[in-house]
């Protein structure tokens, strides 16, 4: 009779530890799935909708910004220079955007500094707004994108911390836009915007940019290289 008890006793609490260890295993296995879906939104292609109100007003004395300031529609851009996606964007939908809606004063681009590839992104992150104190962001970024795609991605290399942006090399373009060198040189010797490049990159962070380009469109979260019928919807519905 003690035989048994002592056996049913056994039994119960190796159930209750079961059952105890079935909750756990669940609430793991949960939360590595929601933790996994919060990094897959983030990092894959696709659009969300985001009260980000801080995000549309992104604007400050540093942010190149490429349209009529008083555009209904803003959309503020995280990008690396190295980024071969942020590349497909430039020669893909980019040129549609600009047409249709940045030179028609229905939206403005600012963009944002997401350098995190290597050290030629940060080099050139930081070479793109010595031009901006200029004012030549805009050509220098073209410059930028049109010479790494040239010499490396069109040719199906990869152009990653190849080279493509040396100090020299960042300085020649300088000269071939017509910038004063010597303000250039000394902006970029300086390390005139490593800050703004943090800040920006930390700023991005905050508002869940886990890869480029991450794009914010009236505050709507718009991932990658989409086609351009993504951004043209998402801008009409805002006009």
């Amino acid at each position: 009779m003690n035989k048994d008890k002592r056996e049913r006793r056994e039994r119960a609490q190796k159930k209750k530890r079961f059952g105890s260890f079935m909750i756990w295993s669940a609430v793991i296995i949960a939360g590595g799935l929601i933790g996994w879906a919060i990094l897959s939104s983030g990092g894959s292609n696709g659009t969300s909708s985001q009260n980000v109100s801080e995000v549309a007003e992104s604007i400050d004395e540093n942010a190149p910004v490429l349209g009529d300031s008083n555009a209904p529609v803003t959309i503020v851009e995280y990008a690396d220079f190295q980024c071969p996606v942020c590349n497909r964007f430039f020669h893909d939908a980019w040129p549609q955007i600009k047409e249709a809606y940045i030179k028609t004063g229905k939206a403005k681009l600012v963009y944002k500094n997401f350098q995190f590839i290597g050290p030629d992104s940060q080099r050139a992150g930081e070479a793109a707004q010595c031009a901006g104190a200029q004012g030549k962001f805009w050509e220098y970024h073209d410059t930028l994108y049109n010479h790494i795609w040239d010499n490396y991605y069109a040719r199906g290399i990869n152009g990653e911390n190849r080279g493509a942006f040396t100090e020299q090399k960042l300085k020649n373009f300088a000269g071939q836009l017509g910038l004063n060198t010597e303000q250039f040189n000394s902006c970029y010797d300086s390390g005139t915007y490593r800050k703004v490049l943090s800040s920006d990159r930390n700023e991005g962070t905050r508002q869940g940019v886990r890869g480029t380009p991450t794009f914010f469109i009236n505050g709507q979260k718009v991932v990658g290289a989409q086609p351009f019928s993504v951004f043209a919807q998402i801008i009409e519905s805002e006009l």
